[in-house]
């Protein structure tokens, strides 16, 4: 290997052949690259000019192409390339090779120590500092080792999978409850006079930035869980493409710390009320101080609309309320906030047709 290793060097950056190599009418092999810099050295810049072969000397002419004019040598392009293959298999089979050879004693390691948890050779059982460990067979110790390993593998992808539903469960809850908590005060803020107008826009900022920063932490802890599924590639990883069960053994060691530290863990995402929006109590904060009981008269609604900044909110379908210093009725503020819960069986439609009749009920329950 090491002779041709020499022949397959270029003579002039004595490092292995860089394709294109370039054959010159003397028979001597160079690398493009190599020869570009020859030419300019010996300042021949025309395509139709010559040059000296540094090695024998010979005078090579151009010919009207330029360096592009002269051969390619494919053949020693090709066993270049074979050559290169050789080397990384030998390589490989070094690696392999020094991985199931002690480091101290230059033996087979053919025993795992129990006690330190490490490959060992022979000489180090009888002789060394693993003598009065408990030792067993490499191969008992992996077959035991993997299946364990397989095991864990099943549980850290389990739990990755767990995490990242209940993540994306998280978040669409949060979205649906921020959803809904908007309709609330969409529908109920809407409904009122000018003096609310200021509360909605302090409620709404409020509500943004409450969404804004749960959907972060959700976020944060979205891409925490990640850490499960890429220990679990690495797992799938070590488990497919490991080269001997010495390998397998000190990866393993390597990783079982993470592993351990992961099936242990308690996800953040657990703490599930955290990362939740009260409609109620946006509800209740929007209400507060308001009698919701009485509302205006006609002629009132239409002055209300032709005020111009405020003409958008007095749409027909919102009522509109007349203020008091007195708290709303508990039992009439309980049946309102009802329309605004999460129901399979009340959409928005029957919200709009229910609430004019059950304020006007609630209205007639308070007089």
């Amino acid at each position: 290997m090491e002779a041709l290793r020499e022949a397959l060097l270029c003579p002039v950056c004595l490092e292995l052949f860089t394709p294109p190599v370039l054959v010159l009418s003397c028979a001597h092999n160079f690398c493009k690259q190599c020869l570009e810099k020859i030419l300019i050295h010996q300042n021949c810049h025309h395509v139709n000019g010559h040059f000296h072969c540094p090695l024998c000397r010979k005078v090579i002419y151009l010919r009207g192409r330029g360096i592009v004019g002269l051969l390619r040598n494919s053949l020693v392009e090709s066993i270049l390339e074979k050559f290169k293959d050789e080397l990384e298999k030998n390589c490989v089979q070094e690696k392999k090779q020094l991985s199931q050879t002690c480091e101290e004693h230059g033996e087979n390691v053919n025993l795992m120590c129990l006690t330190d948890d490490e490959p060992i050779c022979a000489i180090c059982k009888l002789f060394g500092k693993h003598k009065d460990h408990n030792v067993a067979k490499v191969s008992e110790a992996y077959q035991g080792r993997k299946k364990e390993f397989i095991q864990k593998l099943h549980l850290i992808h389990k739990k990755s999978e767990d995490a990242r539903k209940e993540c994306e469960k998280l978040i669409s809850e949060l979205t649906a409850d921020a959803t809904d908590t908007k309709v609330m005060i969409d529908t109920v803020g809407t409904g009122l006079l000018k003096g609310i107008l200021y509360r909605m826009a302090e409620l709404r900022s409020k509500l943004r930035k409450d969404y804004s920063t749960k959907l972060e932490t959700l976020q944060v802890i979205s891409k925490e869980a990640e850490a499960p599924g890429q220990l679990c590639h690495q797992m799938e990883a070590l488990l497919e493409q490991h080269v001997n069960s010495v390998q397998f053994l000190q990866e393993d060691k390597k990783l079982k710390e993470r592993i351990e530290k992961t099936l242990e863990g308690k996800a953040l995402y657990q703490d599930q009320p955290t990362y939740k929006i009260s409609v109620k109590q946006y509800f209740e904060e929007l209400i507060k101080g308001i009698n919701i009981k009485d509302y205006l008269s006609s002629a009132c609604q239409e002055t209300l609309k032709s005020t111009t900044d405020i003409a958008k909110t007095c749409r027909s379908e919102y009522p509109a309320f007349v203020f008091s210093g007195q708290s709303p009725d508990q039992s009439f503020c309980k049946q309102l906030l009802q329309l605004f819960e999460k129901s399979n069986k009340i959409n928005q439609d029957n919200f709009e047709n229910a609430a004019p009749s059950t304020l006007q009920h609630c209205s007639e329950h308070q007089h």
